[in-house]
This record gives C-alpha cells, sequence and structure tokens, in this order.
C-alpha cells in the first residue's frame, strides 16, 4: 500500500473540488474517497474527538477502522493510519488495481506545509476560482453564512495559503484554474493526469453521474457536481450582484483577485460603506460560532502545536 501514489486535492469551497474529485473518480487507475478531513478534524485533536471522527470516516467510507491504542499524533502513525484506510477503502470497491489514491478536503488547503511534512512523496493538487463567484455559490448553501462578504473574506482566507504555496518551489504541486478546466476539459485535465503520471483517458472529461466520493447527505449541494462539466458556472457574479456589491468584494479583494489572473470590474478604490464593518464583524463571528472550535485552532496554527 505504502507503494500506492498518492496526491491531496485541496482548493476553497465551492471552487470546484468536488467536479474534480469526480472526474478523476472517473480514471480506472484513481481513486478518491469522501472526505477524510485528516488533518483538519482528526490529527491535532483529542482522543475522544478522534474516536468521533472515526466513526463518521467508517461510515461516510464504508470501512472498518479500528480505533487507535491511543491518540494519533506523530507522523508516523499518522501515515500508517492514513495508509490502512486507504487499503480498506479500496479493497471495498474492489479497486486493487488502483494505482493512485487522492484525498480531497478543501480544509486541508491551509495545511500544505504539513502534509508536505507528512507526505513528501505525495503530489499537491490545487484548483481555484474567481472570488467572486465562490463567495456567491457560497451564499446558497446550508453551511455557510448568507452574508456574501463573509463569504467572499473566506475566499481571501484560502486565497492566502494558494499564493502562499504557489511561491515554494519545493511543493510539487499542480494548480488549476476553474474557468480554464470548464471551458476546456480535455485539455485540461490531460494535462493533470499527465502530472500525475498517468494516462488520459475521456471518460474524465465526458463522462457523469458517477456518485462514489460523494457522501448522500451532501448530493444537496453537490449535485452539480455529478453532472457533465459545464460552464454555465462562469462569471455569474456579473449578473446576479448588485454594483455595489462588487464594489466592495473589489475593494477588499482586489490585489488578490489581479494577483491570481482577474480583471475586475470597478478600480478597486471604492470607499466602503460606514455600515459594512460593524455587519461584517458580526456576521464573521456568527459563521465562526458555527464552526467546530478545535478544527479552527488546529487550521490557524497548522496543528503545530501537537506535532510529535
Amino acid at each position: 500500500m505504502t507503494d500506492l501514489r498518492h496526491f491531496f486535492l485541496v482548493g476553497c469551497p465551492r471552487s470546484g473540488t468536488t467536479m474534480l474529485q469526480q472526474a478523476l473518480n472517473r480514471h480506472s487507475r484513481i481513486v478518491i474517497p469522501p472526505e477524510t478531513k485528516l488533518f483538519f478534524s482528526f490529527l491535532g485533536h483529542c482522543r475522544k474527538c478522534q474516536l468521533r471522527h472515526l466513526r463518521r470516516l467508517n461510515s461516510d467510507l464504508g470501512i472498518e477502522l479500528h480505533a487507535p491504542e491511543k491518540c494519533v499524533a506523530s507522523k508516523s502513525a499518522a501515515r500508517k493510519f492514513f495508509f490502512e484506510m486507504a487499503r480498506q477503502y479500496l479493497a471495498r470497491l474492489g479497486r486493487t488495481d488502483a494505482v493512485s489514491f487522492g484525498e480531497k478536503t478543501p480544509e486541508h488547503t491551509s495545511f500544505i506545509d504539513r502534509i508536505k511534512r507528512f507526505f513528501p512523496k505525495a503530489k499537491l493538487v490545487l484548483i481555484y476560482r474567481d472570488g467572486r463567484d465562490v463567495a456567491l455559490s457560497m451564499t446558497k448553501v446550508p453551511w455557510m453564512h448568507s452574508d456574501l462578504v463573509v463569504s467572499f473574506c473566506v475566499w481571501l482566507y484560502y486565497s492566502h495559503y494558494h499564493l502562499k504555496a504557489s511561491r515554494d518551489r519545493s511543493l510539487n504541486m499542480y494548480c488549476v484554474k476553474y474557468e480554464h478546466l470548464v471551458l476546456n476539459p480535455a485539455g485540461e485535465l490531460r494535462n493533470l493526469l499527465e502530472f500525475l503520471g498517468l494516462p488520459y483517458e475521456s471518460a474524465v472529461a465526458e463522462g457523469c453521474g458517477n456518485r462514489e466520493g460523494i457522501p448522500e447527505r451532501e448530493y444537496t449541494w453537490k449535485a452539480r457536481a455529478m453532472q457533465k462539466i459545464s460552464a454555465d458556472r462562469v462569471e455569474c457574479w456579473r449578473k446576479e450582484l448588485s454594483e455595489p456589491d462588487v464594489r466592495v468584494l473589489e475593494r477588499l479583494g482586489g490585489k488578490t483577485l489581479r494577483s491570481l489572473g482577474y480583471e475586475l470590474l470597478t478600480d478597486g478604490k471604492a470607499v466602503l460603506p460606514l455600515s459594512i464593518l460593524p455587519r461584517l464583524a458580526c456576521n464573521l463571528l456568527s459563521f465562526l460560532r458555527r464552526l467546530p472550535l478545535r478544527s479552527v485552532v488546529n487550521q490557524i496554527f497548522d496543528g503545530s502545536f501537537c506535532l510529535h
């Protein structure tokens, strides 16, 4: 199992991570399970939290990982746990022919440094998307705040780690631009598969309907990822966001948008309404209170306080 190639698929939520996961899952030699949240919700947590998350993993992946004798914290213990999880999942699917095992969890974008330390031979695939479209999409899912600006701040947070990783020449990482992928799926996926060391198969770009890798409870907001790859959600912000909303977003994140190759509709220098900061602070706090505190702390500090 340690000879199996591994890669981690990351990116801000609503940037196409599930769409890309499902495209790659259509390849005959690739398997990507449902989100394991290995670094976000398991490593760096107390034993009680790990046992609770283990039950979720077993349920989502349909496997039977046994409870470890003690808290999984060291690199060796983490790798052993991960490889056993992969082995059981592949065995359940009957996919012993797979040569590449992927792990897709958006929250792992802020754990790229730690992924490199724990799995130095693993490749990284990062998908990114226009933050205005990401923020708009986030406001429509049940687990996110309905405030557009809060959602855009979440995108800025993930983009910080994206840009940081792109400057690290030691990373074996491939970046996929959402807009390029949906406009030219065959060409972009061919290049990505070459990076992963695998031949191109037309099913990855042309297929649809596969559900393996998505728990049933997530079908509501991930249904589009099970459809054929389409460009119909590119630049939805131009049609659905008001001009004042666009001015605010481009004032807050114009520099980041430009650095990722996205053009601004405004000059990015609009004066923000006085009411926006108190409202943003209140709504951000409301959003953060919904999140598991331990996981958020683990994410912000990259779990470094618990490493052995």
